[in-house]
């Protein structure tokens, strides 16, 4: 494993993307077990997996790999079908893979605790169309025992199963025509009264391997040749830049071959394949190789350096506003345009440094189709999952957490929201219920909802439990809108449910949203209605590291409000200041808004209404505010640095940014201020 070590990062890296693939072919073959194409997307995933394994010396993750291939080839080849209990098989193979995936990453190594043996040999019986049923018991699979040649090292990536039909082999000797690697016809005769066939025909196929022969078919099937069901010889398939000769010299190398023939098969390969590459050759061959293009324009590049990145370019954008603010003091003409250019090229590479943290959403919503799978059969529900937006861009740092409350929201959706199929045609509904998860772009925010149409969430309910737990009095939670009662669930420990369950009931989950969602500087609200369902939408900023910024000032103070949530600014005189249920409020072409005294909120000696007052309107959820300032400085990229732990408790700041003059400005968390009103 030594030499490979240097390439472990990126086996592991494309391994994750071909188990995502495999996830979402088997997700199909479930809703359609004919799909061809499904099939032929999870064999090719598989055959790729198997390869890279094999490479690295995962030995045992290359021989699940192998077996499931085969099975699904089978299945191409129309020599078996797949039914529920095989695709119940090929997810157990698929788990299996990602936990062995799991522990190369944590050790280096593919050994888990679990035993593949029993895995390994229902896929060689399902793959010969023997049915098995899924209630075999595990104990069974644990006594099925591998076959003793499998267990000789390397051969699970060194051959391809007999199961490879005309078409694959003719593609493949293609490709070697393509890149002038020379295909040969080998038959291996081994001597009368040899004992250990299936033993020297793996030296064969070692020997091959080392020297740079790839065996892409061979006659009997891997199959018979480990379990010995052939006489003395062997037709291969082998394609390899190495002469007839080697070939020839290293296989009568091994003991007790008696006689190798080996020809080219370049007048074969015509006759497999007449015409068929200039066929291909003009659309297909162009579209792979754009894609091979692609692929190789591609960059990994460690998370660590585009922090670095993103620090010094936010570095750089307080250099720029300080140059910027000395030049201003001494009027200097000449720099004018250099300074216009220089603020041009950082907000340029600013850009570009935000759009290289990007990563589209889907690196998150594609492992939900199979939790949804198996969530709703455990609970014996009918679940159609959509998915939307998955190309939508966030920044890293939040693709890194948001996995955790997503999944808390789906099974909320699943668990809580979707009643039963009785229940649901009695309401008149569809048997089977929908769950959404969509994401989207607003203004500098993304927006991602969870919606369900199930049984949406009872008022009536969530005030009866908080009043029981004294979190409101009954007279206070009748004049609380919507909004804020379903903002109780949020609360630890608060839950509806009567009983508790393995997925829910104890009150653990929305409360985890609502900190981790906070804790990135967004937001969270519900809306519900009872019999029509529930959504629940998480709106997050762009990116934590630089924003934009309305500088405003209190008592001489400065302070930055972030852009996306500004609605609008203006100036109101105190006449126009009303009084609704001892709330002051401003009327805006017909809106009411609250009204929030930010030095009253600060705690700061200060005129209590003066004459005239700026007001910035801000939104928060589904809501607007007015916050009071006495001036309006103007809007600033600010480079958003941490409060630090010392300061975790004040709630109304999200945190500080330097300013051009060196000064520091507080920047306002709007959702925490509206609040603690």
């Amino acid at each position: 494993m030594g030499e490979y070590n240097e390439y472990l990062g990126v086996f592991i890296d494309e391994s994750k993307e071909y188990i995502q693939l495999l996830n979402d072919s088997l997700l199909e073959l479930e809703k359609n077990a004919s799909d061809v194409e499904q099939v032929n997307r999870a064999f090719r995933a598989l055959h790729t997996l198997k390869g890279m394994a094999g490479t690295m010396g995962f030995e045992k993750l290359a021989k699940l790999c192998h077996r499931m291939e085969n099975y699904l080839d089978a299945v191409r080849s129309g020599k078996v079908e797949i039914t529920s209990d095989e695709l119940d098989y090929l997810f157990a193979g698929l788990d299996m893979i990602d936990k062995m995936l799991q522990s190369i990453v944590n050790s280096g190594s593919d050994d888990i605790a679990e035993d593949i043996n029993g895995l390994v040999e229902v896929f060689e019986r399902i793959a010969a169309g023997e049915k098995i049923k899924k209630s075999i018991r595990k104990e069974e699979q644990e006594r099925l025992k591998e076959p003793e040649f499998v267990r000789q090292e390397n051969m699970s990536k060194t051959v391809v199963g007999e199961g490879f039909t005309q078409e694959v082999i003719k593609d493949v000797l293609e490709e070697a025509a393509k890149k002038n690697i020379p295909a040969y016809h080998i038959v291996v005769s081994l001597q009368e009264g040899t004992q250990l066939k299936s033993a020297r025909m793996y030296m064969v196929f070692h020997t091959l391997e080392e020297i740079g022969v790839e065996i892409i078919h061979s006659i009997p099937s891997v199959e018979d040749i480990e379990n010995e069901k052939f006489d003395l010889n062997v037709e291969l398939i082998g394609v390899g830049n190495v002469s007839q000769e080697k070939i020839y010299e290293k296989v009568m190398g091994v003991s007790e071959v008696k006689n190798v023939t080996v020809k080219p098969l370049k007048i074969e390969l015509e006759k497999v394949a007449p015409e068929a590459s200039e066929k291909k050759g003009n659309d297909e061959d162009k579209s792979k190789e754009q894609k091979r293009v692609k692929v190789t324009q591609t960059v990994r590049v460690d998370t660590e350096k585009l922090d670095t990145l993103m620090n010094l370019m936010g570095e750089l954008v307080i250099a720029r506003s300080r140059i910027a603010d000395i030049l201003k003091k001494y009027n200097i003409k000449e720099v004018d345009e250099s300074l216009a250019q220089l603020s041009r090229i950082t907000l340029d590479l600013q850009n570009i440094v935000m759009k290289v943290r990007m990563v589209p959403i889907e690196f998150v919503f594609n492992r939900f189709p199979r939790m949804v799978r198996d969530l709703s059969r455990n609970l014996g529900k009918e679940i159609n999952f959509v998915m939307r937006g998955e190309e939508t861009e966030l920044d890293r740092t939040f693709v890194e957490v948001i996995g955790d409350p997503l999944v808390h929201l789906i099974r909320n959706a699943i668990d809580h929201g979707i009643e039963t199929k009785e229940e649901r045609i009695a309401n008149g509904k569809p048997p089977i219920g929908t769950v959404t998860l969509s994401a989207r772009h607003e203004g500098n925010n993304v927006v991602i909802e969870v919606e369900d149409d199930g049984r949406g969430m009872s008022r009536e309910k969530i005030i009866k439990k908080a009043v029981e737990r004294g979190l409101v009095t009954e007279e206070k939670a009748a004049a609380l809108p919507d909004e804020k009662v379903f903002e109780f669930v949020f609360l630890p420990g608060f839950s509806t449910k009567e009983q508790v369950s393995e997925l829910s009931g104890r009150g653990v989950g929305m409360d985890v949203v609502k900190n981790t969602v906070e804790s990135l500087n967004g937001s969270v609200t519900i809306e519900s209605k009872v019999g029509k369902g529930t959504k629940v939408s998480i709106r997050l900023p762009l990116t934590l590291a630089i924003i934009q910024a309305l500088l405003v000032k209190v008592n001489n103070y400065v302070y930055a409000i972030p852009i996306s949530i500004i609605d609008s600014t203006l100036i109101i005189s105190r006449e126009e200041i009303k009084v609704v249920q001892n709330e002051e409020v401003i009327v805006i072409r017909g809106e009411v808004i609250p009204l929030i005294k930010l030095w009253r909120v600060f705690d700061m000696s200060h005129e209590e209404t003066p004459n005239e007052m700026n007001v910035v309107v801000v939104k928060s959820g589904a809501r607007k505010f007015g916050l009071t300032v006495d001036t309006l400085i103007g809007q600033e990229d600010i480079v958003i640095k941490s409060l630090g732990k010392i300061f975790s408790d004040v709630k109304i700041f999200s945190g500080g940014a330097t300013l051009g003059d060196g000064s520091i400005a507080l920047i306002l968390d709007v959702a925490n201020i509206v609040e603690s009103i």
